[in-house]
């Protein structure tokens, strides 16, 4: 993939910024985001621990350390997404968490929740860049944009390379109109086609546009959005 930072807005709805937390050794690099949205949400993240979905309005995404395996790991993310329904006066069902990278660090959430304010005070529609600045992994870093039916509809994708240590990243935000499962059907029907192993890939939708779309259509905008970013097709068997 090719690096591209275009500081592009995301689908109306959803506002988002970027941090560096100070959980992981890296100084120089942004390794928190946070996506909120106007209204309720759907989410969806599927990786190789398997596909989970939700709705609410918040996705808080660190790039760098993997949750702990176990009772412990679903301590801090009840811990983190507690902090960031206070902050954000939401729920902590409405806040999804998500941790990525090396298995086995040390995980200090107190990182984590110490950056909530910086998050909170720099959430911008217009800063869909600081988070791919998160979700990057080697300078490797793809931004594309995509419209759905008559173009009142849209889809923005980022998505970064993995390393041997840490798997790749893909977000894919649009203000379409989907629950959960239709969101976790189409991105079923999306990577069924398009080849995503090593990655972990997150999905949301707002249904703030008007227009309504199907699911086909869903399914149909998120391939196109994820061959742009560099994803390949996935290699079909022989009959």
């Amino acid at each position: 993939m090719k690096q591209v930072y275009d500081d592009s807005c995301l689908p109306q709805g959803f506002s988002a910024a970027g941090t560096y937390s100070g959980l992981c050794d890296s100084r120089v690099r942004l390794d928190l985001a946070m996506i909120v949205s106007r209204t309720n949400c759907s989410i969806v993240v599927s990786s190789a621990q398997g596909v989970w979905q939700s709705a609410g309005k918040a996705l808080l995404l660190h790039n760098g350390a993997a949750l702990p395996e176990g009772l412990r790991g679903q301590e801090i993310q009840q811990e983190v997404c507690s902090a960031a329904s206070q902050y954000l006066a939401i729920g902590a069902q409405d806040v999804a968490f998500v941790a990525s990278g090396v298995k086995g660090q040390h995980f200090r959430p107190s990182r984590l929740i110490d950056s909530l304010e910086t998050l909170g005070a720099s959430l911008s529609p217009s800063h869909g860049a600081q988070v791919g600045a998160v979700i990057d992994n080697l300078g490797d870093m793809t931004d594309s944009a995509v419209s759905l039916g008559s173009g009142s509809v849209h889809m923005n994708g980022m998505a970064a390379d993995g390393t041997e240590a840490k798997p790749g990243l893909c977000i894919l935000t649009t203000d379409a109109a989907a629950t959960p499962q239709q969101l976790r059907d189409a991105l079923a029907a999306c990577t069924g086609a398009i080849n995503t192993e090593g990655y972990t890939i997150i999905a949301l939708a707002n249904g703030m546009a008007s227009e309504p779309v199907g699911g086909a259509s869903l399914a149909q905008a998120m391939k196109r959005t994820m061959l742009q970013l560099g994803f390949q097709p996935a290699l079909q068997a022989c009959s």
